[in-house]
């Protein structure tokens, strides 16, 4: 790698300035604190053409509430149907609806719960650079393969 020696040039006067200004600016925090979650709107009309029933709603919207980074959801579905006073067949319902539409993903089972994952095309909550891989991972499980393309790409 080879060392560059960095200057500036006055534009007023043409004077070459030895040296550089440099601003660091601080990290950005997030406005939403923890509780975040980024969404692909895509998916939102899939959802809203789904048949999808309100019980199903109620129960994507508290796993989206649940939702840990990297796209975890480990709340198990007795805790879920507490929470919304729902039967438990009825969080079951739900979640393989969810899984069939291949919004829910199964996780590793944890304990006695079964763990479940966000499918990254449909939104994220953790590091871009964790996204792309888990995208490319999904790519990868579906026999995809990303092409770079645009004006001037070569194949």
């Amino acid at each position: 790698m080879t060392q560059g020696r960095y200057q500036q040039l006055d534009t007023e006067t043409g004077e070459i300035i030895d040296g550089y200004n440099a601003v660091i600016m601080p990290k950005r925090r997030n406005g939403f604190g923890k509780r975040w979650l980024a969404v692909n709107q895509d998916p939102l009309k899939i959802f809203a053409t789904s048949g999808l029933k309100g019980d199903d709603f109620r129960v994507l919207f508290l796993m989206l509430y649940e939702l840990d980074f990297e796209n975890y959801v480990v709340t198990p579905q007795v805790d879920i149907a507490e929470t919304l006073g729902l039967r438990p067949q009825h969080v079951s319902r739900a979640i393989k609806k969810l899984k069939d539409m291949n919004a829910l993903l199964e996780g590793p089972k944890i304990g006695h719960s079964r763990s479940y994952k966000l499918n990254p095309e449909f939104g994220w909550k953790g590091s871009a650079t964790n996204h792309n891989r888990a995208l490319e991972q999904r790519r990868k499980v579906a026999g995809l393969k990303l092409i770079n393309g645009g004006m001037g790409a070569t194949v």
